[in-house]
This record gives C-alpha cells, sequence and structure tokens, in this order.
C-alpha cells in the first residue's frame, strides 16, 4: 500500500540542528509561457524530493491552481507526497474573472503590498477562494509574488485567513511584515541577491552554499519556480543556466546524504 501523507507546516523545521525543505512559487502566465509542460514535469520533481525525506511547499497562484485541477494534481500531490500547499499572489496576473470582480486592478501593478489595505483583503479573499475551489488545500503559508508583504497584508491573512506562516527573503526590500502575526519560514539567503534558488548561481555554488549550512545548523529553504520544471523550457537556454532543476535538486540532495552519513 502506497504511503499516504498528512503534511503540516508546522512539522517542518522542528528538530534540531541542520534541516532542509523546498519551496516553489507556482506562477502564472506572466513567468510561465509554457505552462502546461511545465505542471507536466512538477509529479517528477516532488517525487525526487519525497523520496529523500525532503518536503516541498507549493505557494501556487490562482492561474497555477486552475492548471493543477485540470491536471488531475490539485487532491493527489499532497496525500502521495511530501508536499504543503501555500498561497501565491501576483495581482498583475489574476484569473480574468478575478480581475473583472475586483474591478481596480493595476495591470502594471506586480506588488500586492502596493494596493490599500480594502483593497488587497478583497484580492487576499478572493485568490484564497479561487485556489481552495480548484481543490488546492488546505493553504497554510504564504508569500507574495516578488516577495510583496506589508503590515496590512499581515494583518489580512492572521484575522481573515486560517494562515499562520509566511515564507519571504528577509532581506527584500519588498519584505515588510508586521511582526508577531505570523510565524516566518524565510528563504535560505545571504543577503537581497544571494539565496538558495535552484536556477541561481552554479550547481557548485548552491552545494557550497548548502554545505555552509549543514555546517552551521542552518534551517534551510530552498526556492525555485514552476517555469523551471520543463528541462526544455526558454529559460534555461535565454540565461545560459546550465543543468534543470530536476539536477541541480539531485546534486543538493547527495551533499545532504554524503553529510548525514558522515556525521
Amino acid at each position: 500500500m502506497a504511503t499516504i501523507y498528512d503534511n503540516d507546516i508546522r512539522g517542518l523545521f522542528t528538530g534540531k540542528g541542520f534541516e532542509f525543505a523546498v519551496s516553489m512559487d507556482c506562477e502564472g502566465t506572466n513567468y510561465d509561457k509554457n505552462l502546461d509542460a511545465n505542471v507536466g514535469e512538477l509529479e517528477r520533481f516532488v517525487a525526487a524530493a519525497t523520496a529523500a525525506g525532503v518536503t516541498t511547499v507549493l505557494f501556487v497562484t490562482p492561474r497555477f491552481a486552475e492548471a493543477l485541477e485540470r491536471h488531475g494534481l490539485a487532491g493527489r500531490l499532497p496525500r502521495e507526497y511530501r508536499v504543503v500547499y501555500g498561497l501565491h499572489i501576483h495581482p498583475d496576473n489574476l484569473p480574468d474573472e478575478m480581475e473583472s470582480a475586483l474591478g481596480f486592478i493595476r495591470p502594471d501593478e506586480e506588488y500586492l503590498a502596493s494596493y490599500t489595505e480594502e483593497q488587497q483583503r478583497a484580492i487576499i479573499s478572493s485568490a484564497y477562494a479561487y485556489v481552495l475551489d480548484r481543490g488546492v488545500g488546505p493553504l497554510r503559508i504564504f508569500r507574495g509574488g516578488c516577495f510583496s508583504m506589508g503590515p496590512d497584508t499581515s494583518r489580512i491573512l492572521a484575522a481573515e485567513t486560517p494562515i499562520r506562516f509566511e515564507s519571504h527573503n528577509p532581506f527584500r526590500e519588498q519584505y515588510r511584515p508586521e511582526p508577531g502575526l505570523l510565524e516566518p519560514l524565510p528563504v535560505y539567503a545571504l543577503s537581497r541577491d544571494e539565496e538558495l534558488r535552484l536556477e541561481f548561481f552554479t550547481a557548485a555554488r548552491l552545494e557550497e552554499m548548502v554545505r555552509g549550512a549543514i555546517r552551521s545548523g542552518a534551517k534551510t529553504l530552498a526556492i525555485t519556480h514552476s517555469y523551471m520544471l520543463d528541462p526544455n523550457d526558454f529559460h534555461y537556454r535565454r540565461d545560459g543556466i546550465e543543468g534543470d532543476i530536476h539536477v541541480r535538486l539531485a546534486r543538493l540532495l547527495s551533499v545532504i546524504a554524503e553529510a548525514e552519513a558522515g556525521a
């Protein structure tokens, strides 16, 4: 009988010393021009992480939620793999019906926190309901698109949703939460631009960052993006990235396994 996972974000990073998980911003058509091909490679990614005992936190936009439902993955992934769902919002890339209902959306405004408190409340409420309606849930954690989060965002999420965790690169200027309302699970980052992002840097540099995290006993949340899932996606050629994120994840998992074997 296959293992059935009852994943809960509260179980992440509760042990001692180094612990590792991976997060993925699951985007819409603003960044992902190859949405269905990338969704088709998602199960391969979470299966590899699960086999190594690693949880994948999927931050899902409304547009990506629709694709998960269409591909028959929405309800199945968290049952069969170590997957936790979170909410991800890019207000400039909402489904047409959401954008029409909201009315005030500015097509060139990518930061959620740039909207007023009442507007953010409407956006968050609408996005939360839309994602759940596609069978993607429960939603346990929040990450703003482009790491955008302000004090209003924190208050709305804490007061009006069951979400009690948030995740961002804390060095980014777009990240301005109200402290104490949501539990932070930050991306592993050394600075604004040096974060453990699978499509950043060389694979060797990423391995070096993980070794540093192991030595320091850090809680280590890597980050990547859904538009990198298809090894043939144009981003690899455009940005000169060597090795797709499946290969890079495998290399990091190997580094961790070697460290654990030598401990």
